[in-house]
């Protein structure tokens, strides 16, 4: 089967047959059955298990020859000396889509390697295509399906996962804030991650994909898929192994080599895809590009009530290739009427003296108000304080940053500091239309790498 027609078998199954899945249900069992259910899906399942004629409250047949008709996909989680001969009852069946979970594969031992190569070798005898081994599989929340054998929050958000590693599902909440449609490539033995993109590539339903990769096979089919998907969807990848211990990990965690990173880089910034070294900053730019407007230029505004906020804002600004903002002429007479003559304002903006004038809510909404609709202006940095609730009540800033983030278009992100930072973030980051980051230089990168995409669309499309 061509793999990009695959897709639909992969992400929204009519039908799924699980076979070896385990012979207990419910808390700690790990079995995916409990976890599709939750989810809602509404197709058709089927089990199957040499040893047991029940599970979870569903009928289980001995083999696969045994379903009445073909499923869309099969979910292989037995013994890896069982797994070639599976996957040729399943090709008998007519079952033309497969993810296996099991480990034991090429990224064990030379035994592992035979049995992925002979695995892999049946399953092209019948036009199978295989998802894994050593993977969670797919995950679609919003047409509710997934694989996985860990539980999984759903959420409809509008970002995509690709990964070769479970643990960006499991700490999917965490590591990326969320997934609307994720896949799991683990060995990537048969569908890799350019497969994976160009599932992605049509996908209304996604705004941002977040990539993460151990290696990279086929560089330039790699950098046509990307540039083809980066004017529409921004990929956000987290490249590991660029260290010489860390590709021999990878080797050993994937089974396949990590590639030299001088070249993937290199490749990246061709095809508009932006690297990201750490996974915080994978997690919040992609929640930029999930939540906020475009930034559609490097110009910058600082809205700070601390001095010395805003001068490590400027050299982290100089770093990334932030550029900060000047204001025009009517900007700051608007924002000089806050300030006592003493202290003249322009940007940065410390607005820590007018509040002490006019109050916090006044003073931030005011700076910030015309800030925002400056023409010079394509996005803002703000200095928060994230205090208890009865001391935010008169000090806190967050509804006032959250409204005006609503009326322009374009975007805010936010570090709170005080006696309850955190806090304050979580509850600004539940309304959802600015971003809270965990520093300074955080904030920063998210819109430099924001600023940076929208200039690569714009060259792209003057090259083209």
């Amino acid at each position: 089967m061509e793999y990009r027609a695959a897709k639909s078998l992969f992400l929204s199954p009519r039908s799924v047959v699980f076979i070896g899945i385990p012979r207990k249900s419910g808390p700690g069992s790990l079995n995916p059955v409990d976890n599709l259910r939750k989810w809602g899906y509404a197709g058709k399942i089927d089990l199957v298990h040499p040893h047991v004629s029940e599970i979870a409250g569903i009928p289980v047949l001995s083999t696969v020859s045994e379903l009445n008709e073909p499923s869309d996909l099969a979910v292989v989680s037995t013994p890896r000396d069982t797994v070639p001969g599976i996957v040729v009852e399943c090709g008998r069946k007519g079952i033309q889509a497969m993810i296996v979970t099991n480990q034991g594969f090429a990224e064990a031992d030379e035994r592992g390697r035979e049995l992925q190569n002979e695995m892999l070798e049946e399953a092209a005898k019948f036009g199978i295509c295989i998802l894994g081994p050593n993977t969670l599989g797919t995950a679609n929340a919003f047409d509710r399906f997934n694989s996985s054998f860990m539980a999984l929050d759903r959420e409809d958000i509008p970002i995509g996962l690709i990964c070769q590693s479970g643990v960006f599902f499991v700490g999917v909440s965490h590591l990326i804030g969320g997934m609307g449609i994720g896949i799991d490539v683990g060995n990537a033995c048969d569908l890799n991650i350019i497969d994976a993109l160009e599932w992605l590539a049509d996908e209304e339903r996604i705004k941002v994909i977040a990539l993460h990769a151990e290696e990279i096979g086929d560089g330039t089919r790699f950098l046509e898929v990307a540039r083809r998907i980066c004017p529409r969807i921004p990929i956000v990848a987290l490249k590991t192994g660029r260290s010489e211990e860390g590709a021999r990990a990878a080797a050993s965690h994937s089974g396949s080599m990590a590639g030299n990173d001088a070249i993937v880089d290199a490749a990246f910034k061709k095809a508009g895809v932006l690297r990201v070294h750490e996974t915080e900053d994978l997690m919040y730019l992609v929640r930029g590009f999930a939540r906020l407007p475009p930034m559609k230029g490097p110009g910058t505004a600082v809205v700070t009530l601390t001095g010395a906020g805003g001068i490590i804002l400027l050299d982290a600004m100089d770093k990334y290739g932030l550029k900060l903002s000047r204001y025009s002429q009517g900007t700051l007479n608007a924002i000089q009427s806050l300030s006592p003559d003493w202290m003249p304002l322009s940007n940065p903006t410390d607005i820590w003296p007018a509040v002490m004038k006019h109050g916090m809510r006044k003073a931030y909404e005011t700076a910030l108000r015309d800030a925002l609709a400056d023409p010079n202006v394509d996005g803002a940095l703000c200095i928060a304080l994230g205090l208890g609730e009865a001391e935010q009540r008169y000090l806190g800033a967050e509804e006032v940053i959250q409204q005006l983030s609503l009326e322009f278009d374009k975007p805010v992100v936010v570090w709170f500091y005080g006696t309850h930072p955190s806090d304050t973030a979580k509850r600004f980051e539940d309304r959802g239309s600015a971003l809270a980051v965990p520093s300074l230089e955080t904030g920063v990168r998210v819109l430099a790498s924001m600023a940076r995409y929208e200039k690569w669309k714009s060259n792209r499309r003057y090259e083209t």
